[in-house]
């Protein structure tokens, strides 16, 4: 998300920044490349981004590729209704861990953070459960809705989807804070490649929508496979604190009574979107915008799961005083890497696209074109949404997050026009919103620089909850 002094990449805890980094070259054996190892000796932030992104690029062109070959082997209206079920259980998985999977980066001490590893999965597997014996009534209306009856049964897939995908999350962060980005990526990668291969299984035996929930979850079963094998044993080799969840979880409660009500507020947003469009248009239609927002997610989730990933963990201490500087960075980087890559999507999309996704899905190009503007600006925003929990100004945030809800539920439900027209719409509206998104994550992190400049990291975090520094009593 921005970049890091030397000071600052300092600041990182020797129990977060310890053998845990991915070797180098064996020593007494000189690198391939001298002068490239060491430039990207000295820059660990870019060292850490590229190591997801060679996971999460290939992942994402896996896919692509995946997505390209469905179009063509499946009906849009089968493609809706496997897109209201995954509508449906993305209204949990945000907060499936009630955000405290987003603690375990925080603590100084790996015990501490192990013990929160283990809460979030259990309390992910309970909302998981919860989720599925909702659906048992809730998935019927939403089944008759759509004028699919079968779909009901199918909406029990719920539970399962919102534990792995929510577990995934738990895992990522605990990989974050390892500074196993590397993992990240092959997770990403081990996801993507079983997911595909079911979505071309279920195509070839025709099974729908159901074959393509299948296929989801079984990909979503292999990245955490992967966790397991890669860092199962550095995650059972620590000492676990035995502090009662109890204590944990009011340690940390601003993640769930301040984060958690902005997760769920984007939940409603993106899903609302998704809902509003199904039953304004229908399952088919609804299954073409789904797949042109699949496809143009592809562009900046490969760079930008890269920079949120890496600079949350390099927020998580950084000391006051560079934060407006980090923040400006950010933009202004995401700004340079998005900027050629989006104009030309959005010069490209008309003439290559419809070929690319055949006769069934060809409506998808135009509405993936008038997606640019909104997604442009999201590639920028995105890093630096979380300088706001870093900073402890979670509140501003929700602020926000809900006038960003109000907004396009509100355009969708006054205007009537086309598919197309309508996103294109929605689109610039977004777009601008954003644009104050910065503006207003720029003002925040000016005010933090000045009220705490000087003070660490830690003493920040002591002084939000009300701790008292011993040598500060005496």
């Amino acid at each position: 998300m921005s970049e890091v002094t030397d000071a600052e990449e300092s600041s990182v805890p020797e129990s977060k920044a310890s053998t845990q980094a991915d070797p180098g070259p064996a020593s007494g054996k000189p690198p391939r490349f001298p002068r490239l190892h060491s430039f990207l000796a000295r820059h660990e932030f870019l060292t850490s981004v590229m190591k997801v992104m060679s996971g999460t690029g290939l992942a994402q062109l896996v896919a692509a590729l995946g997505t390209l070959y469905v179009t063509h082997h499946i009906d849009p209206t089968e493609w809706g209704l496997y897109g209201a079920v995954m509508s449906a259980a993305q209204f949990i998985i945000p907060v499936a861990a009630l955000r405290y999977d987003m603690a375990i980066v925080l603590p100084r001490e790996d015990g501490e953070a192990k013990r929160i590893f283990r809460m979030a999965t259990m309390i992910n597997a309970v909302i998981s459960i919860l989720s599925m014996l909702v659906m048992i009534p809730l998935g019927g209306v939403l089944a008759n809705a759509l004028d699919h009856p079968e779909a009901r049964w199918w909406m029990l897939g719920v539970g399962p989807i919102i534990f792995t995908y929510g577990e995934v999350y738990v895992v990522n962060y605990w990989a974050n804070r390892r500074k196993q980005f590397g993992v990240i990526g092959t997770n990403a990668v081990w996801n993507q490649s079983v997911t595909v291969a079911g979505r071309i299984a279920s195509c070839l035996v025709g099974f729908g929508a159901l074959g393509q929930l299948i296929a989801t979850f079984l990909g979503e079963v292999a990245a955490l496979n992967n966790f397991r094998t890669r860092l199962g044993p550095d995650i059972r080799s620590m000492e676990e604190n035995r502090i009662p969840f109890r204590l944990l979880m009011r340690k940390y409660r601003k993640l769930p009574l301040l984060t958690a009500p902005n997760a769920i507020v984007d939940a409603v947003r993106q899903q609302g979107v998704n809902m509003m469009i199904l039953f304004k248009f229908s399952p088919a239609t609804y299954g073409k915008f789904n797949i042109a927002w699949v496809l143009m997610q592809i562009p900046s989730t490969v760079i930008n799961q890269a920079l949120s990933q890496v600079f949350f963990q390099k927020l998580s201490v950084t000391d006051a005083g560079h934060m407006f500087k980090a923040v400006k960075q950010s933009v202004i980087r995401s700004f340079l890497i998005g900027i050629v890559p989006f104009a030309l999507l959005y010069f490209l999309i008309p003439p290559v696209l419809p070929v690319l996704l055949g006769d069934k899905f060809a409506q998808s190009a135009p509405i993936a074109v008038a997606l640019v503007p909104w997604l442009f600006v999201n590639f920028i925003t995105s890093p630096v949404s979380n300088m706001f929990i870093v900073t402890r100004n979670n509140g501003i945030a929700l602020a926000f997050a809900i006038v960003y809800a109000v907004v396009p539920l509100g355009y969708l439900s006054l205007v009537n026009a086309s598919i197309e027209a309508t996103i294109y719409g929605m689109s610039l509206v977004m777009a601008l919103l954003l644009a104050i998104y910065i503006i207003l994550a720029l003002i925040t992190a000016k005010r933090f620089d000045n009220k705490y400049r000087d003070k660490s990291a830690d003493l920040i975090a002591a002084e939000e909850a009300g701790i008292v520094a011993k040598e500060d009593e005496d």
